[in-house]
């Protein structure tokens, strides 16, 4: 029975073998699915975790580099009013000679009159008198006291050097209120210079701690807008990547459930070819009696059926 036991022993392995085969092919899947699954477990977190600190340490660059820039403008107008200070306290001798002067400007500024004589010029009585006693002790000397021509020397002397004497104070008046002037005004360009110095120092120190602010500000805006985008970026990045993971265990199962359709479909073949190698041997028993007469070696008869299957005749 060669034939029936071939055909037996290969459906039998032939089915066998199919689901094997599919069974296999299932593993694998399987595998490679769980596999995906796993990597995509482990890269997610790390993905995110990486985003989440990138955003961390921009922000906390951008920090630091906002408050390096404030603490510098802070110094930056600190420095410029104390400069400015500093500049007031060497002007300020300048600015009290020059309102001290100012103060005297108004007196100052009066006609000269002949009661200021004694003022500016404190010596004009004496340098008269002992003008007036040297003519006296000449004339004197000459015989000519009391004389007339004397008298209108005297008279003459006397109104001229009091001409020259009330110009000369009113000159030394007239210098003392330029002096002062002078003095006032030299008071006043400090007093200028000190105020203006301020003004620039305080509008200095309010642009520097301004910008610095805005600067800081931006930094850290910058600084949000970047770990928003990090965190939005590696959650897309880890959607694709769950997304990708789960087409591709859909493509496994669905390979998976497709090896299993293949295998039984191998093994109904195994054994649909077994069956037909069974039916076959059927027929050629049945046929095996037809070839003669009871007691001979031809035609149907049990007796014939060994050696007709088995090869052989009848002795």
């Amino acid at each position: 029975m060669p034939s029936l036991i071939t055909s037996v022993i290969g459906g039998v392995q032939g089915a066998s073998a199919a689901h094997h085969a599919a069974d296999y092919m299932q593993t694998g899947y399987k595998q490679a699915g769980e596999t995906v699954n796993k990597a995509v477990d482990t890269v997610n977190p790390e993905i995110l975790e990486a985003a989440r600190q990138a955003g961390v340490d921009v922000k906390g660059a951008a920090a630091t580099a906002g408050q390096g820039v404030t603490t510098a403008a802070t110094a930056a107008g600190t420095g410029a009013t104390d400069a400015a200070s500093k500049l007031y306290d060497l002007l300020s001798p300048y600015m009290k000679v020059g309102a001290d002067a100012a103060g005297g400007l108004g007196e100052a500024a009066k006609p000269f009159t002949a009661d200021m004589m004694r003022l500016y010029s404190p010596a004009y009585q004496f340098q008269l008198q002992q003008g007036t006693q040297a003519m006296d002790r000449m004339a004197a000397a000459g015989g000519l006291t009391g004389s007339g021509g004397t008298m209108k020397s005297l008279q003459r002397y006397t109104q001229d050097y009091a001409g020259t004497a009330f110009k000369n104070a009113s000159d030394l008046y007239g210098k003392n209120f330029d002096r002062l002037s002078t003095l006032a005004n030299m008071g006043m360009g400090a007093s200028t210079t000190a105020g203006a110095a301020g003004l620039d120092a305080a509008k200095y120190a309010g642009n520097a701690g301004m910008s610095g602010a805005e600067y800081a500000g931006n930094m850290g805006v910058r600084g949000e807008e970047y770990a928003g985008t990090a965190n939005i970026n590696a959650r897309n990045l880890t959607s694709n990547n769950t997304l990708s993971a789960a087409n591709y265990l859909a493509n496994t199962q669905i390979g998976s459930q497709k090896a299993r359709a293949e295998g039984d479909l191998g093994a109904a073949s195994s054994w649909n070819n077994m069956l037909t190698g069974i039916g076959k041997f059927g027929d050629s028993v049945m046929m095996a009696g037809m070839g003669g007469a009871p007691g001979t070696d031809a035609g149907w008869s049990f007796e014939n059926i060994g050696k007709n299957v088995w090869g052989g005749g009848k002795k």
